[in-house]
């Protein structure tokens, strides 16, 4: 039995001194040595970390397109970041080559007796003259263009959104938005060539409107995508290609 007052423990007897017990035995020393130190290890982390950006910038290489770069750098950009205009004043540049283009929306409220209540309340309809109308609603910086799209069925044409512009001026190609690991994500800024290009591609517009309008494009690599799409678009047209 401990006597009265003695203090018993849990901890291991030991049969070394304070000192033995704090060496280090050649073995732990040469392992701790062999650690890198605070500058090692900051200069580790960095290198890891490179590492680790390179692997998933080559991972990405699926999500990149071909042919990017002619949106990437200070000289593209310049190029593309001209001839800045209010989406109005490109329709009005439409209706001055003769176009049918409207600037005010492509719906309009008339007022009428609701059947129930004998109210008046405001009903949608569409304006029946105009070939391309330009919205009058601005959704995260870009207003839409609905225009009457041929069916390619039928024949017939209806009103439908076709396209958009960036608000209130946009330039006149797309500026495109890129991730770090040079991905594309969306367009910065939305080029009126865009737009019009859309327009041709679903014979809302003619290439030779267009040009009446705007004149014909600078051939550089801001417009060199624009040139291949409505090339394709010649080639199937005259049922060439698919």
């Amino acid at each position: 039995m401990p006597e009265v007052g003695q203090i018993l423990s849990n901890f291991k007897r030991v049969t070394t001194s304070y000192d033995e017990e704090l060496a280090v035995s050649p073995e732990t020393l040469a392992h701790y040595n062999s650690l890198p130190k605070d500058g090692d290890t900051t200069q580790g982390m960095i290198e890891a970390e490179q590492e680790a950006f390179e692997l998933a910038y080559i991972a990405a290489e699926p999500n990149r397109w071909e042919g990017q770069e002619r949106w990437m750098g200070g000289e593209n950009i310049a190029r593309r970041i001209v001839n800045i205009m209010h989406p109005q004043a490109v329709f009005e540049k439409l209706i001055r080559a003769g176009v049918d283009a409207r600037v005010e929306a492509p719906t309009f409220d008339v007022w009428m007796p609701d059947d129930e209540t004998g109210k008046p309340v405001a009903v949608k309809r569409n304006r029946s003259h105009g070939r391309l109308w330009l919205n009058d609603d601005v959704i995260c910086g870009r207003v839409g263009i609905t225009a009457r799209v041929r069916d390619p069925l039928t024949g017939q044409r209806s009103m439908r959104y076709v396209t958009s512009m960036q608000y209130p001026c946009g330039p006149e190609w797309s500026v495109m938005r890129f991730d770090q690991w040079d991905v594309p994500i969306n367009e910065a800024y939305r080029g009126w060539r865009t737009a019009l290009l859309h327009l041709i591609m679903k014979d809302v517009l003619t290439e030779e409107e267009v040009d009446r309008a705007f004149g014909p494009v600078v051939l550089n690599a801001a417009s060199e995508l624009y040139r291949q799409h409505l090339q394709s678009h010649r080639k199937r047209k005259l049922g060439l290609i698919q």
